[in-house]
């Protein structure tokens, strides 16, 4: 009686792997795939790229109210940290979310009408916890930030860079 050995398994295909995402990763047993598979999701390098940006706003917005909180308004200083933060972010989105090439001027407008739209909720909801809550204003921003890329997404997936990979 011969014995036959089962048939090998061919190995899987590659898997189409998002360009930030580092090849040595691979090599990482177990866990490896795991990131590759959740890099690979838009969804969860949004969440990604969210919690970059919330850092990144939250430090320009509390260097600007730490350095001239007492002569400007905080609501002035939230303004001048939304467009710093939508320069710093765009590419972040651009790229390593929606992998949404050159889209030009156009597709940055698109973007900054998005992080507008968090703007007007921010100028709402920081003076009613400021204001009305009595919270200090870097714990305000610190709650409203948390929301931003919950309003963002759905703008941002569908119309900022719509025609991106998802």
């Amino acid at each position: 009686m011969t014995q036959t050995s089962p048939p090998m398994e061919a190995a899987p295909p590659a898997q189409e792997r998002h360009p930030w995402i580092p090849a040595w990763l691979d090599d990482v047993p177990g866990v490896g795939r795991l990131a590759v598979t959740l890099l690979n999701d838009s969804r969860v390098r949004y969440l990604l790229a969210g919690g970059i940006t919330a850092v990144i706003s939250y430090a320009y917005f509390s260097v600007l109210f730490l350095l001239v909180g007492h002569h400007v308004h905080y609501l002035v200083t939230l303004t001048i940290a939304n467009f710093l933060t939508t320069v710093t972010a765009y590419p972040i989105y651009q790229h390593g979310v929606y992998q949404a090439g050159q889209g030009g001027f156009a597709q940055f407008l698109r973007f900054y009408a998005t992080c507008l739209w968090a703007l007007v909720f921010g100028l709402v909801t920081m003076p009613l916890l400021v204001e009305l809550v009595s919270v200090p204003v870097l714990l305000a921003q610190a709650i409203v930030i948390v929301v931003f890329p919950l309003i963002n997404y759905p703008l941002q997936r569908r119309w900022a860079f719509g025609g991106g990979r998802r």
